[in-house]
């Protein structure tokens, strides 16, 4: 049957000359993997379309005994457009990707409530002209209210992950402030104070979700910014590098 569909594009991959295969969570049927034949055709500017995390309108050809469904017609819901031209964002939109990959079930019928949070996420992040360090803490604390595995406060993960050495006010007061600020208004913190947050969400997830594994992007992204810091202090030289978490 033809469907239509709000979609949130994962990832991609191409497959042979001229076709795409697209991972999409969509609004009405969760995760869905579809081929886009001529994608990549010269007459054909439907690769574009399937950028990482782009909002999408889609009329699809669902049928749930398919592994690999065809899109009819598609279009670019709302442009995110600040994603394409400032690497830091860049950057956060390949650690989310990945971070996505693992967490939303491929068995999973649609979630309108996910697929809302991922969009105003990504609408808010694209707003941002600053203060987006600690945005990927908060989206990822946030998500996990509709996973089904909620984090309430800052002592509730502190105890979940039963981690040692955060006893200090200091890490308890920041992840509440993180839970509850918009995205707009967060809290800057130092670098390595973020890097161990993010430790502690990581291993809550993968104590939720045995088979979440290693973030591969992450230590990518923690190397740019040690590179970054040595820049900064003089260190090295690379003035065309940006820095991605700091």
């Amino acid at each position: 049957m033809i469907a239509s569909t709000k979609g949130i594009t994962l990832s991609s991959l191409r497959y042979r000359e001229s076709s795409l295969i697209v991972h999409v969570y969509t609004e009405e049927f969760g995760r869905r993997d579809y081929i886009i034949k001529g994608a990549f055709s010269k007459k054909s500017n439907k690769a574009s379309f399937y950028q990482p995390l782009n909002l999408l309108a889609m009329e699809v050809y669902e049928n749930p005994s398919n592994n690999l469904n065809m899109v009819k017609e598609v279009q670019v819901l709302e442009p995110l457009l600040s994603f394409r031209i400032i690497p830091q964002k860049s950057m956060i939109l390949t650690f989310i990707t990945e971070f996505l990959e693992k967490v939303l079930r491929e068995d999973e019928v649609g979630n309108k409530e996910i697929f809302e949070f991922l969009s105003f996420s990504m609408i808010e992040l694209d707003k941002l002209e600053s203060k987006w360090n600690c945005f990927t803490l908060q989206f990822m604390m946030r998500l996990s209210n509709y996973l089904g595995f909620g984090i309430e406060n800052a002592e509730m993960l502190i105890q979940e992950t039963d981690v040692t050495g955060y006893e200090d006010q200091s890490i308890i007061k920041a992840i509440n402030q993180l839970l509850n600020t918009s995205y707009d208004s967060a809290p800057q913190f130092p670098l390595q104070f973020r890097r161990q947050l993010m430790d502690i969400i990581i291993k809550f997830y993968a104590l939720q979700l045995p088979n979440f594994g290693e973030l591969k992007t992450l230590q990518v992204l923690r190397e740019m910014a040690t590179i970054s810091q040595r820049r900064k202090k003089g260190e090295v030289f690379l003035p065309h590098l940006i820095d991605y978490l700091d």
